[in-house]
């Protein structure tokens, strides 16, 4: 039995060193007090999804976790609180600690809000992008502020602007490329949510943390595959161009 819990009790620690260090968020990360020390987000991180870019063997691609945010009254609800699975799981659905007229729901049939916030606690992951859509109008404007807390009642928090890019053709939808942390501890609050309006968040995993893998010989973190739903921009140059970098001279 002792060879057993001391395996555990390992496997333990190398999945909780994996995933902290994503650029962890661990005790030295509450040194921070400004903009520029928020190590414990990512940041605004194109290679987020590198370790996982589908460029190795039969590496999964990225499928979302869907969050519908629904407001049925008229009047503007603010602020609005999702994920924080610790303190939410104590709160009565389907508002969740946020006003009556706030429901929170899976967009994935059959899976329910409470079992993502278990599964959050337990299988702790990384966003790589973040999908922000709303049929209503300026709603995916309205700023998103990532808060994460420990036990030791230390706290930092990152607020994201939306941007709608002005070569995209859509209004309704923004693609927050900013990666974070999700846990237990994790919580996202909306501004606001418009009268009326339904919001839609899709949390694109770039790795997912679970202990359960190292029962099969797997490491604790796995990475997942960029789902490639941006359009990546081209630069074409023009022959002289190339031979200039090249260092060439035409013949």
């Amino acid at each position: 039995m002792s060879n057993l819990r001391d395996y555990f009790a390992q496997a333990q620690d190398e999945a909780n060193n994996e995933f902290f260090n994503y650029d962890g968020f661990d005790d030295d990360d509450f040194d921070f007090v400004d903009d520029e020390d928020f190590d414990s987000f990512d940041g605004d991180d194109d290679d987020a999804f590198d370790m996982a870019s589908g460029r190795g063997m039969g590496t999964p691609t990225s499928q979302p976790y869907i969050l519908v945010i629904k407001n049925t009254s008229t009047a503007v609800a603010h602020p609005v609180t999702i994920l924080g699975s610790y303190n939410t799981l104590g709160q009565t659905a389907p508002n969740y600690q946020n006003v009556a007229s706030i429901s929170i729901t899976m967009g994935i049939s059959g899976i329910s809000y409470q079992e993502f916030l278990y599964q959050s606690m337990n299988k702790p992951f990384v966003v790589g992008l973040t999908y922000y859509q709303s049929s209503t109008a300026n709603q995916v404007l309205e700023t998103l502020t990532l808060i994460q807390k420990d036990v030791n009642g230390n706290e930092s928090q990152k607020t994201l602007v939306p941007t709608i890019d002005p070569y995209q053709q859509q209004a309704t939808i923004i693609a927050i490329k900013f990666s974070y942390k999700v846990d237990g501890f994790t919580s996202i609050v909306m501004s606001q949510l418009l009268g009326g309006a339904t919001a839609k968040l899709y949390f694109y995993p770039a790795e997912t943390s679970s202990i359960a893998r190292t029962l099969t010989g797997r490491r604790a973190v796995s990475g997942y595959g960029n789902p490639n739903i941006i359009k990546s921009d081209k630069i074409q140059l023009s022959s002289s161009a190339l031979r200039q970098l090249k260092g060439g001279r035409r013949r």
